[in-house]
């Protein structure tokens, strides 16, 4: 897969590898940001047919990891509707029988009103998971390194086919984090884009990643 910028040459988006794409340009910057997030026009995403495709469609534009959206709302409908479409029966079955049970206290204290009402379970496990307030654990992902690894291995899962995309992870990472990140990724087979505002001179601190970098002359640099 292959992004390109403008008149840039294009990046090179490889399964099982970190893609940074740095400059320290402002206008180049805001440029991708912005581009990511759907508000301009100048990436341009092509498959490994070499046929284009919405970049909105093929980029999982996350941003900042510190200031992102909830990512229990962005990911939980994907991971239910995985998790329901792989779930055994006997699993299943579990939980419906734990919820008649529960409708039945239910209804038993109901009876004390004596008012006409009745509970009616109709075993959408839907239902069920949001009355349980089924949710990713937000007060464990308070650190970049495991959103990334938590939001990576959901791709694997939900068998996602867009590239995840985040910027400024230089200031959450230690350089020995983002060669586990390096690791894992190739592990799993998954790809990342990194987009960072920094100078050349801090390539070495992404050891074992695919490192792009365009200038304040507008000067590529891979």
């Amino acid at each position: 897969m292959k992004l390109s910028y403008a008149t840039h040459k294009p990046f090179n988006i490889e399964p099982g590898k970190i893609t940074v794409i740095a400059t320290d340009s402002s206008v180049v910057y805001s440029d991708l940001i912005l581009s990511l997030k759907g508000q301009k026009d100048l990436l341009r995403f092509l498959n490994d047919e070499m046929e284009l495709v919405e970049v909105n469609k093929s980029i999982d534009w996350l941003g900042d990891l510190m200031i992102q959206q909830d990512i229990s709302k962005r990911y939980l409908p994907i991971v239910l509707k995985k998790l329901f479409a792989a779930m055994p029966d006997v699993q299943r079955n579990k939980i419906h029988e734990a919820t008649v049970r529960l409708d039945n206290v239910i209804q038993e204290s109901l009876y004390l009103t004596d008012l006409p009402m009745k509970i009616t379970y109709d075993f959408d496990l839907k239902k069920v998971l949001k009355f349980t307030d089924t949710h990713l654990d937000s007060k464990t992902l308070t650190d970049a390194y495991d959103i990334i690894k938590t939001i990576i291995q959901i791709h694997e899962m939900c068998e996602l086919k867009s590239c995840l995309a985040v910027n400024n992870v230089a200031h959450y990472l230690t350089a020995g984090q983002i060669e586990e990140l390096a690791e894992f990724l190739q592990d799993v087979i998954q790809p990342i884009i990194l987009i960072e505002f920094t100078d050349m001179s801090q390539a070495n601190f992404y050891s074992n990643c695919n490192f792009y970098y365009i200038d304040k002359d507008f000067v590529d640099w891979y």
